[in-house]
């Protein structure tokens, strides 16, 4: 593996562990092995270190629907705890976007954008939002009760309502 490849590999791991919020580089480059002028050498900005980041991780996660087949085995997919890690990093830099436009918007207006259009070949465009959105609401619902049982069944009640 190229180097370039594993220090993003390790970046991607080490934002699973601690985060986007606080990321600053000199902890990320001693965790990585590296130091933090080598990352901006290989990436160019810390920005684009984590642009990248967040896009190996979106497309992890899209590997997650391809290999569960639809969105109800999707939802087991994310809410299994080994996968929580992704789907909670995508929402603390949704938020991120929110509250930071010019850092992390163009990154949240991608993954977005990116997401419809992987639905939209199998749901079609209206469904593939409608979808995102729902599944979104939901997850986070979950992840901030606790409640799988009562999302569940959310979940698949919008399931029928869109059939």
């Amino acid at each position: 593996m190229e180097r370039r490849e594993e220090l993003l590999e390790a970046t991607v791991d080490y934002l699973l562990r601690h985060g986007v919020a606080d990321l600053s580089l000199r902890p990320l480059a001693a965790a990585t092995g590296t130091k933090a002028r080598l990352l901006i050498y290989h990436f160019g900005t810390r920005q684009r270190l984590l642009s990248e980041a967040m896009e190996l991780i979106r497309l992890r996660v899209q590997e997650g629907f391809v290999e569960a087949g639809d969105l109800l085995g999707f939802w087991k997919w994310a809410t299994d705890k080994k996968h929580q890690r992704y789907l909670r990093l995508i929402f603390e830099v949704q938020g991120l976007a929110m509250q930071k436009p010019k850092v992390y918007g163009r990154y949240l207006r991608g993954s977005l954008e990116r997401w419809i259009e992987f639905l939209e070949q199998r749901y079609g465009k209206s469904r593939a939002t409608l979808m995102v959105a729902a599944f979104d609401g939901l997850l986070l619902d979950y992840f901030v009760t606790g409640d799988l049982e009562r999302t569940t069944r959310a979940l698949r009640r919008f399931l029928k309502g869109i059939a």
